[in-house]
């Protein structure tokens, strides 16, 4: 019964320093290095106003995790931005979030930029994913 109940802690521990969970999209350098058939099916449910919800992850330099989550409730969607695993996140590590109407792309040089507007507060300004193609 002990080892069982170290081998759950430990389990538990693990998981509580890894934030990264397995349904992410990883996104380096303008690829999506993980989960990018979750991202076209998000922005096809964009499309058909189907709800829908995603989580991108973005590494800073150090290596530690910078999370973007848009969901969609088949009018708006709510953006959170969340830096608080970003060690070196100073004094504004945390988690932001605001509504916005719409999520828009262009093409670029190098692939597609999306961006969202119409957004209720200034966090949703703030993300860009320049996605390769």
């Amino acid at each position: 019964m002990r080892k069982s109940l170290s081998v759950i802690l430990l389990v538990i521990f693990l998981s509580a320093c890894n934030p990264v969970k397995d349904s992410d999209i990883e996104f380096e350098q303008g690829e999506i290095i993980t989960n990018s058939e979750k991202f076209e099916a998000f922005i096809e449910n964009l499309k058909n106003g189907k709800e829908d919800k995603i989580r991108i992850v973005q590494r800073t330099t150090e290596g530690d995790p910078i999370f973007d989550t848009l969901d969609y409730n088949g009018e708006n969607i709510t953006y959170t931005y969340d830096n608080s695993h970003d060690e070196h996140g100073g004094l504004n590590k945390g988690t932001q979030s605001g509504t916005c109407e719409n999520l828009d792309s262009e093409q670029s040089e190098n692939g597609r930029i999306y961006r969202l507007s119409g957004c209720s507060s200034e966090i949703g300004k703030y993300f860009e994913l320049e996605v390769s193609e």
